[in-house]
């Protein structure tokens, strides 16, 4: 009897060593794998669908698998990504330590991908989540850091309003006096000291016309500024791929092939076929990206989801012509559902876009080395 004790007890260890051994081999099989850039995609929208389609457990378990890929420059952001939605998810069902653990995880992995914009709302976050969990230091720690972000950009919006003004008195200055005034003011110089009184009061008066029309003339500035992307959006000529013209024109692809890309796609920009285009495409890129992305931060700021898409629309000639399939689609999407869905909605996937392009913005550079 005892010995039969004995040899069961044998067997359960056994049977838990293989176990363990097995599942190890798993993590390390799942971490050995090399996901391409646009499979990453896939799977992150996967989880995000599952969750979205009330598949919680499944959805989350497939952003959380994000944790266990092995570090790299490609997957960073897309697995930093991962665990601020599953973050988000959580902090709506108020479970505030899955929050802080996973923001903790997004930055590890992100590090300094994560935008300032981004950055704010998991200060938020954290706020929030430690002070439910008691934790006064740590809410006191991310509070001063969210407020000391939102005071740069605060300042930061105040210094183009001054500069907005400092631009119309300059131009209010050097248009010309007409010459009547002139007159005038000669005529008002030889006059007795109750005519120089109402002078000053007139004066006064004209003061306060300029400052009114100085300020009526920085809200058209202002209001110019939100839709500069708009009124430019239609000015973008990218050339048209002809395809019996470039067809079997490998030697600009495989020149395209030599720079380390992951958003651009060497195969679709090379389908121009010309090098001179795809350098003027790149050029044209390189130009008007960082207006690109002020006007889209501006429009971010505004909390309003108008702007924020008449700002992206003008990326949509530049992400056909470079391949970046993925990330159209989900320009697409965040236009398709910006007239129903709140902003705050919107702001990750906007988030995401604006780290692609910023990505994509230095292969470009490199790709401008290459091709001169």
């Amino acid at each position: 009897m005892f010995s039969r004790k004995i040899f069961l007890v044998i067997i359960c260890l056994f049977v838990a060593v293989n176990l363990c051994d097995a599942q190890g081999s798993k993590v390390k099989n799942f971490k050995s794998i090399v996901f391409t850039d646009a499979e990453l995609m896939l799977k992150f929208d996967r989880g995000v669908e599952l969750i979205e389609s009330g598949d919680i457990i499944n959805g989350c378990a497939v952003l959380d698998s994000f944790r266990l890929l092995n570090p790299s420059q490609q997957n960073s952001v897309i697995k930093s990504n991962a665990m601020t939605t599953l973050a988000k998810y959580f902090f709506e069902k108020n479970k505030f330590q899955y929050v802080i653990n996973y923001i903790d995880l997004a930055f590890l992995f992100g590090k300094d991908s994560i935008s300032i914009d981004n950055r704010v709302l998991m200060y938020d976050m954290l706020t929030t989540s430690f002070h439910n969990t008691n934790n006064k230091s740590k809410e006191a720690y991310y509070s001063q850091l969210k407020k000391s972000i939102s005071d740069s950009l605060q300042t930061l919006k105040m210094q183009f309003q001054v500069d907005s003004l400092k631009q119309a008195l300059e131009a209010k200055k050097s248009t010309p006096v007409p010459a009547n005034e002139n007159v005038n003011q000669i005529n008002a110089s030889t006059t007795t000291n109750t005519e120089t009184n109402n002078g000053n009061i007139n004066y006064l008066l004209i003061i306060s016309i300029g400052i009114v029309t100085i300020a009526i003339l920085l809200f058209i500035l202002l209001k110019k500024s939100k839709g500069s992307t708009s009124e430019k959006k239609n000015t973008v000529e990218i050339p048209k791929i002809d395809g019996a013209t470039n067809k079997g024109n490998n030697g600009l692809i495989e020149k395209i092939a030599k720079v380390e890309l992951v958003f651009i796609r060497a195969e679709i920009l090379g389908e121009y076929g010309n090098k001179k285009t795809v350098v003027k495409i790149i050029n044209d890129y390189n130009t008007q990206l960082p207006l690109i992305i002020k006007n889209l931060d501006e429009a971010i700021t505004t909390n309003d989801n108008e702007p924020i898409i008449n700002a992206l629309s003008y990326l949509k000639p530049y992400l056909t012509a470079f391949g970046m399939s993925a990330t159209l689609a989900m320009l697409n999407e965040v236009e398709s559902e910006a007239p129903t869905e709140k902003t705050t909605k919107l702001l990750s996937r906007v988030f995401q876009i604006r780290n692609h392009i910023r990505r994509a913005h230095d292969e470009s550079k490199a790709l401008s080395e290459v091709l001169g």
